[in-house]
């Protein structure tokens, strides 16, 4: 498989926003991707900005991520709270779920991936 590259302004300039799933309140959410596909399966790559808000997060799949702006605060359901700002890059294990609370407007990129196991 080639490498994968994207730039968030195309995927901005592409794709239709999807709104978050599972809001509590009413947070304006974004979230744009680009499928990734390999003989694993189908991985995504995408842009998400949200204004302030609070939801839980749907993704059950693992994630990595890099915040470009903003600041919010993912509380596990089994764990302490991690607080994000822009310039911080976390990894989401698969299974990871919680609440997000969105403080400032944020921008963030990630990959989603949704492979299986190499055999």
């Amino acid at each position: 498989m080639p490498v994968a590259t994207f730039r968030f302004d195309d995927i901005l300039a592409e794709a239709d926003p999807v709104p978050v799933v599972a809001p509590i309140g009413t947070p304006v959410s974004a979230v744009r991707s680009r499928s990734i596909t390999s003989a694993q399966g189908t991985s995504r790559a995408g842009a998400w900005e949200c204004s302030p808000g609070r939801w839980r997060r749907q993704v059950l799949q693992a994630e990595f991520c890099h915040f470009l702006e903003g600041e919010a605060i993912f509380t596990p359901d089994a764990g302490d709270p991690v607080r994000l700002r822009a310039g911080d890059t976390a990894y989401f294990p698969a299974g990871s779920t919680g609440v997000w609370d969105v403080i400032e407007r944020s921008r963030k990129v990630f990959l989603i991936f949704d492979e299986g196991e190499e055999a």
